[in-house]
Order: structure tokens, then C-alpha cells, then sequence
């Protein structure tokens, strides 16, 4: 039987809060025993969802990350998910490179406490996929990086003429909290442009990278995927799922590709 743990992680003074699951050493391969730890990274809660609440990372009916770590654990990978900055029970504010950052400190709190030395493989969700590029694009303890659903950039998507709107949905998703915040929003948007998977996408290889995608996505058109996989280097991976929208983790056509490729690395 799997064993979990909570876990909090302080960054810039802002506590983080996740889950670790651990594979019952019984029950695993000899293979399987010594794989990196899997971290799963949430993308944007969307504005439609209550104050506090997320599709992208929360308890939900589906069971949502925490159900998702536990299978990935059941695979015997073990797995922490974690919420970023501004979402969930996490304290702040939204701040796409803020959440590069958290990662960081998420990575260095488990280097700390020895689970370094077999390395990390990240598995990302839309701009928590983003996110990852990012980070594994100068980290050479990440050993495989799974993007879902993952924007090629983000300049055609936070446009800086709805500045002001996408500040105020993002309020309405209860992932800006504080009245004060942005303190700069030109700023803020700047650095959301900064997190750019379609310029440091290259940087990952030769680690093995998947692109994962699905045809009718509504929110990130699947050709950012596309775009990504040409920039990428070898070896590299693309599926694109007919039919399936941007939520790939309910999509258990996109859940059993990922976890297989990640269990025959």
C-alpha cells in the first residue's frame, strides 16, 4: 500500500503545500525501485471556477492531482504534487515566474532531503508545463520532462490590450488575493512573457521529452505543440489526441500514454 505525506515548502517567505506519494517497496520491480521523483506541475485555474478553487489542482469529484499521483505512484513512480504560489491552500498571489521559482525551491527542498542523486522527471500542465521547460531547461538533475497541453509562448495569449480583464479574471479565479497586487501589472505581464518554452525548449535535450496534446484543445491551440516539437532536440516524442480538450488529466487515453512513457524511460 502506497504511503503519503504532507509536505509544506517555504519560497520567498510564501508557503507551498503538496503531497508526496511513496510506491510500496513490496510491490515494485527491481527496475522501478531508485526512479526519480515525479513532480506534477497544475496549470491556471480558470476564471469560472469558484474563489480558492481550481480544475487545475484541487479536490474534485475526479479525484483531480491527488487522484492522478496516486496512480502514478500505483505505476511505481513516486510522485509529489504540490500547489503553486496564489493556488489552493499555497499562500500568494499568481505569478507565472514566481512559479518558476517555486519549482526551483520544490527541487532543492528534495535535493536536501537526499532524494536528489536519482534525479527528477517533471510531468506539466498547460503553463504548469511551461513552467517545467523553463526550469529543466538549466537543470540537469531533471532526467525527462512531459508536456501536456503546454503553450509555445504566452505573448498570444496574455495580450497586453486585456491587460486589465485578465487581471480581473484572474481576481474572480481567487488566484490574485491581495487588493495591492501587481504592484507593476506592465511588469507582472512582462514576466508571464518571459516563461517562453518555444526559446529554451532545445536546452532539454539530450534529456527525453514528450509533447502531448489534443486536437480540439480550446484554450491552447494544438499547434503550439507542434511549434514546441520542431524547436525541440532529440530524443523527443509528439502525441496528439483526436478529439481530446485541454484537460488531459481527464483524459485517460493522455494519462496512460504519459505514465507508459515515463515508465519505459
Amino acid at each position: 500500500m502506497m504511503r503519503t505525506e504532507e509536505i509544506t515548502i517555504t519560497v520567498e517567505g510564501i508557503v507551498l503545500r503538496g503531497r508526496v506519494y511513496w510506491p510500496d517497496p513490496k510491490t515494485i520491480s527491481e527496475e522501478d525501485k531508485g526512479k526519480p521523483l515525479l513532480i506534477l506541475c497544475h496549470g491556471i485555474p480558470r476564471g469560472n471556477q469558484p474563489s480558492g478553487e481550481s480544475e487545475e489542482h484541487t479536490y474534485q469529484e475526479d479525484g483531480g492531482y491527488p487522484a492522478l499521483a496516486g496512480q502514478s505512484c500505483e505505476a511505481g513512480l513516486p510522485c509529489f504534487h504540490f500547489n503553486f504560489r496564489g493556488t489552493g491552500d499555497s499562500e500568494g498571489n499568481f505569478d507565472l515566474l514566481g512559479w518558476t521559482r517555486d519549482l526551483i525551491g520544490v527541487l532543492d527542498y528534495w535535493e536536501k532531503r537526499g532524494f536528489g542523486k536519482n534525479g527528477f522527471y517533471l510531468w506539466g500542465f498547460s503553463a504548469g508545463a511551461a513552467v517545467s521547460c523553463h526550469v529543466a531547461s538549466s537543470d540537469p538533475q531533471i532526467k525527462a520532462v512531459l508536456l501536456a497541453a503546454s503553450p509555445a509562448e504566452f505573448k498570444s495569449i496574455f495580450l497586453p490590450r486585456n491587460l486589465e480583464q485578465i487581471i480581473l479574471r484572474l481576481r474572480g479565479a481567487g488566484i490574485i488575493r491581495d487588493s495591492y497586487f501587481p504592484a507593476d501589472p506592465h511588469r507582472w505581464l512582462e514576466d508571464i512573457h518571459s516563461v517562453s518554452p518555444i526559446s529554451i525548449i532545445h536546452k532539454i535535450s539530450p534529456r527525453p521529452l514528450l509533447v502531448i496534446h489534443g486536437d480540439a484543445d480550446e484554450l491552447i491551440p494544438f499547434e503550439h505543440a507542434h511549434r514546441l516539437y520542431e524547436q525541440a532536440g532529440d530524443p523527443k516524442q509528439l502525441y496528439i489526441i483526436p478529439g481530446a480538450e485541454h484537460q488531459l488529466r481527464k483524459n485517460k487515453e493522455a494519462v496512460f500514454k504519459c505514465l507508459d512513457w515515463l515508465k519505459n524511460l
